[in-house]
């Protein structure tokens, strides 16, 4: 089953909550074991209770006692006395032995209550951060919960059915025809090319704003491990996300756009010649007409200008899909970088051709061709451009369907939190593994403090 960030964020939560109970008893459990051993090594005077040090302290006094005794005991009584203070010494190195012991505990019991203590400060400031997550992308799920409940209801449930059916319907076909007999088809051809050129163009552009994204998260998969996995993966579910996002926000009102101008063509075209206004009055209509011939033939060329104008476009993508290549391959030698140089040499080459055939262009036809268009008035252009933006639209609207566009989203939002969760997992090593490493180095540095007091207890048997 697929999971939300807001689920997972909510997992993690719990998570790092149990972590923290779990690091609180850690902590209790280490202080609590601290404080015994120290009650051993040093007593609690409180209840009476002598310590480790204090025997040691005790028996010392008692091999001093021994000693004086003996600096005035005749020689029957000073074998008695030497017999009394070895015995006493041998108990004294057992205490001896039996302090270094606790000490050792209580370094090793210390260690553990900060190793503890750090534990439990890491963990609960990422519980408190992860809160925070959880806070913050709440209003994200419930945006992304619209999303797919709007696609679900009207006038989105059925709009892919209605574009299909409404682009066949005879709206549509009445709608060209009053196009037709306002715009002659060379007219109509170079709009066309003229307007896909600068959709093409914004296509172009989100293109390359997409590839340099997409370069970004590969770079990070590559570069920062887990961690970077999951950038790729949230670009990939952003992406799917925005398109969604897109398709609500637009899609009901292109169809709305598409069919209220397609609707106003077909009444004129239905209307009874002379009672509704046509785009074109008939002087225009009959002007248009005495300039076709010199305007048609000017069109082929004014077509090759845009597929000039494409070339470019295509030159700045390449320039800019050349330079991600390059920051891949050696990010510190762009500079010198040939394939750059040659993208940016074609840039310059496709905007030459593009200038000297225009030039050839405005020294040959392009004057009929101005005097053509000049015939049509801006409202009939702007009727036009509206015309042919709805019948893209009607195409796109009918070959989307938005389910598909939330179950994309779904997918990539549920890679996204499994990329997230080997991240977070790893991390989670990686705190542990400090800290294992802290106590150890602790340890360490107890051990080397002590090893000078401890060599020769150990090698005189004191402990064993």
């Amino acid at each position: 089953m697929a999971t939300t960030l807001l689920q997972f964020w909510r997992q993690q939560l719990a998570i790092y909550a149990a972590e923290q109970t779990a690091a609180q008893k850690d902590l209790a459990d280490a202080q609590t074991a601290l404080a015994k051993a120290k009650e051993t090594l040093d007593g609690a005077p409180a209840k009476k209770i002598d310590g480790d040090l204090e025997e040691v302290a005790k028996t010392g006094s008692q091999i001093a006692a021994k000693r004086a005794e003996l600096a005035v005991a005749d020689p029957p009584d000073a074998e008695m006395l030497l017999d009394q203070i070895v015995a006493l010494i041998i108990k004294q190195r057992g205490q001896q032995g039996t302090v270094i012991d606790d000490q050792d505990d209580v370094a090793a019991f210390q260690a553990a209550v900060e190793a503890a203590a750090g534990t439990l400060a890491r963990a609960k400031a990422r519980a408190a951060r992860v809160a925070a997550t959880v806070e913050a992308v709440k209003s994200d799920d419930t945006a992304r919960g619209m999303l797919k409940t709007t696609i679900g209801n009207a006038p989105l449930t059925t709009l892919k059915a209605v574009a299909t059916a409404f682009s066949a319907s005879a709206t549509l076909t009445n709608a060209k025809k009053r196009i037709d007999k306002n715009f002659p088809a060379q007219i109509v051809a170079i709009a066309n090319k003229r307007r896909d050129a600068r959709v093409s163009q914004l296509a172009t552009l989100q293109a390359d704003l997409d590839h340099a994204a997409d370069a970004l998260g590969t770079q990070q998969a590559n570069d920062s491990g887990l961690a970077g996995k999951a950038t790729q993966t949230r670009i990939a579910f952003e992406r799917a996300q925005d398109a969604l996002a897109a398709y609500v926000a637009t899609a009901a009102t292109r169809f709305a756009q598409a069919e209220t101008v397609m609707v106003a063509l077909e009444a004129i075209e239905l209307a009874a010649p002379g009672t509704v206004p046509d785009l074109l009055t008939a002087a225009e209509q009959a002007r248009v007409a005495d300039l076709a011939v010199k305007g048609a033939a000017a069109e082929p060329t004014a077509e090759d200008l845009d597929k000039d104008l494409n070339d470019l476009f295509a030159a700045r993508s390449a320039l800019a899909a050349q330079v991600l290549t390059s920051i891949a391959t050696d990010v510190d030698a762009l500079g010198a970088d040939a394939q750059i140089a040659t993208k940016r040499a074609a840039i310059d080459t496709a905007k030459t051709k593009f200038k000297s055939d225009l030039g050839t262009f405005a020294a040959a036809n392009k004057g009929d061709l101005d005097l053509w268009e000049a015939a049509i008035p801006d409202g009939a252009w702007n009727v036009l451009v509206q015309y042919l933006g709805g019948v893209a639209a009607l195409t796109d609207l009918k070959g989307i369907d938005p389910v598909s566009l939330a179950t994309a989203m779904d997918t990539a939002e549920n890679d996204y939190a499994n990329a997230l969760g080997l991240a977070q997992a790893a991390d989670r090593r990686a705190d542990y593994l400090g800290d294992a490493i802290g106590l150890r180095r602790n340890l360490l540095t107890s051990a080397r403090s002590t090893t000078a007091a401890r060599l020769p207890s150990a090698i005189r048997g004191d402990s064993y």
